[in-house]
C-alpha cells in the first residue's frame, strides 16, 4: 500500500490509502460518506440515502452521514451501524431558513471536511450540499459519487448549465433509469462514468388493509384509490382530488387516500380545504406500518406525477402486487409497463379517472397487473441486486480516481 498525502499537500499527517485498484480487484469494504439534507427512513431521497447507507453498513463497509437534519435531538449517534453526524447550517436562523429553501448550499465546510479526512470516497444524494462535497473532495483530494435525481425541464430540476459543470467534476455518477443515463449522455457525460442502480421498495409486505379500512372507517367493499408521496403540484395529488368527482359517477363509495407531508405548494394551498367530503382521506404523516398498510388496503396506487426520476411508490404499491397508475414521462415509461403492471396517463383530470374507472372495472386485470409489477420488482429492483449496483458504482469511482500525487509523478 502506498502512502499519499490527500491533494499532495502536507496537512501535518500522512494518510495510509488504498489505490484505486485494490477495490477494483477485490471485494472490501468502503469508508463511505453520504451528504444530505435531511436523512430519514421515509420519504424520497432522503429514505434511498437511508437504504443505502444502512444497507452498506450491513455489508461490511464503514458508513458515515453528514446532514443537516435526522430528526434526533443527539447531534452525533449510530443507527443500525452508521455513524451519522448531524451539522446546523451556518449563518444562524437566517441560515437555516436558506439552508431548508433548498436554494442555498449553507452547509459548514468546515465540519463536513473534518468529518471526510478518513474517508475512501463522498456519494452525494439530489444534489443537495452538492457545492459543499465537490470542495471537501478536491481539498482531500477524494472521488465524488453522485446521485443528481433530476427533473429536466422543472424549477430547480438540476439541467441548467451550472448543474453540468458540477456534474462534470464528479467522478461517477448513478442514476435510477437507463432513460436518465442516456440523457446524461446526451449532455456530454462520458457514459462509462453513470451507472444505473435503481432502487428497491422502502416498505415491508403488510397484511393489514382490513385494519387500516377500519381505523378509517372505510367500507370493506368499497374501492380505495391511494396517493403516497409528499403533496407537491407537480406530482399530480391535485389532478388525482378533482378526478374523484368523475370517479364517484360510478363508484359512489369510492374512498381517495392521500398520505404525506405537504411540499413548498401544499403548505401555501390547501387544496383539500375544497372537499369536506368523508370520501376524501387525508392523512398527512403516517409511520412505515401505517403506510404499508394503506398499500394493503387499496385497490389503486396513483401518482400521475409529471416530474419523477423513479418513484418508489410504484415499487411499494407492486411490493403489496397493487395496479398503479402513473404520468406518461419518459423515466416512468421504464419503470412502468403500461396495459402490464399498470397505467400511464397525461396529468389531466379526465385522463386520470378514465383510467382509476377502468381498473375499477376489471378486477381480475388489476390483480394480474399487480402480480407483473410483484415479479418486475423482485427480478429488477430486489435490494440485494440494486446494492450490488451501488458498490460497482463505489468501486469505480475509486479506481478511476488518480490522487494528484500521481497525477504529477
Amino acid at each position: 500500500m502506498g502512502e499519499v498525502h490527500r491533494n499532495g499537500r502536507d496537512r501535518g499527517r500522512i494518510l495510509t490509502k488504498r489505490r484505486g485498484s485494490d477495490y477494483a480487484q477485490e471485494r472490501v469494504g468502503m469508508k463511505v460518506l453520504f451528504t444530505k439534507r435531511n436523512y430519514a427512513p421515509m420519504g424520497g431521497s432522503e429514505s434511498l440515502t437511508y437504504q443505502w447507507a444502512t444497507r452498506l453498513a450491513a455489508r461490511g463497509h464503514d458508513v458515515r452521514v453528514v446532514c443537516g437534519q435526522a430528526f434526533d435531538t443527539r447531534p452525533r449517534f449510530q443507527d443500525q451501524g452508521v455513524d451519522v453526524i448531524q451539522v446546523k447550517p451556518r449563518g444562524g436562523f437566517l441560515g437555516q431558513v436558506m439552508d431548508a429553501s433548498m436554494m442555498l448550499d449553507m452547509m459548514r465546510i468546515e465540519e463536513l471536511e473534518r468529518h471526510a479526512e478518513d474517508r475512501d470516497l463522498i456519494h452525494n444524494v439530489g444534489r443537495e450540499y452538492l457545492d459543499s462535497s465537490l470542495n471537501v473532495a478536491d481539498e482531500l483530494d477524494l472521488p465524488v459519487v453522485l446521485t443528481p435525481l433530476a427533473h429536466p425541464d422543472q424549477f430547480h430540476g438540476g439541467d441548467t448549465p451550472a448543474d453540468f459543470l458540477r456534474y462534470r467534476r464528479a467522478t461517477v455518477i448513478t442514476t435510477m433509469t437507463d432513460w436518465e443515463r442516456g440523457w446524461f449522455g446526451e449532455q456530454g457525460i462520458d457514459p462509462y462514468r453513470v451507472i444505473t442502480t435503481g432502487m428497491g421498495a422502502n416498505a415491508v409486505r403488510s397484511h393489514d388493509g382490513a385494519a387500516f379500512r377500519a381505523r378509517h372507517r372505510i367500507p370493506s367493499d368499497a374501492p380505495v384509490i391511494l396517493y403516497v408521496g409528499r403533496r407537491e403540484r407537480y406530482k399530480g395529488y391535485i389532478h388525482l382530488l378533482d378526478a374523484a368527482e368523475l370517479v364517484w359517477q360510478k363508484y359512489r363509495e369510492a374512498r381517495f387516500v392521500f398520505i404525506g407531508i405537504p411540499g413548498f405548494y401544499g403548505a401555501m394551498v390547501d387544496e383539500f380545504a375544497r372537499y369536506t367530503d368523508e370520501r376524501i382521506i387525508e392523512i398527512e404523516r403516517a409511520g412505515a406500518e401505517e403506510k404499508s398498510a394503506a398499500l394493503d388496503a387499496c385497490d389503486v396506487y396513483a401518482m400521475p406525477s409529471a416530474h419523477e426520476t423513479f418513484g418508489i411508490g410504484y415499487l411499494e404499491a407492486w411490493l403489496h402486487e397493487k395496479p398503479v397508475i402513473g404520468g406518461d414521462i419518459p423515466p416512468l415509461r421504464e419503470v412502468i409497463g403500461h396495459g402490464v403492471d399498470g397505467l400511464l396517463v397525461p396529468q389531466k383530470v379526465a385522463d386520470i379517472a378514465r383510467a382509476v374507472t377502468g381498473l375499477l372495472d376489471a378486477p381480475e386485470l388489476r390483480r394480474e397487473m399487480g402480480r407483473a409489477g410483484n415479479a418486475k420488482l423482485h427480478e429488477r429492483w430486489d435490494w440485494d441486486r440494486v446494492m450490488e449496483r451501488v458498490e460497482d458504482a463505489h468501486r469505480r469511482a475509486v479506481a478511476a480516481h488518480l490522487p494528484v500525487d500521481e497525477a504529477l509523478a
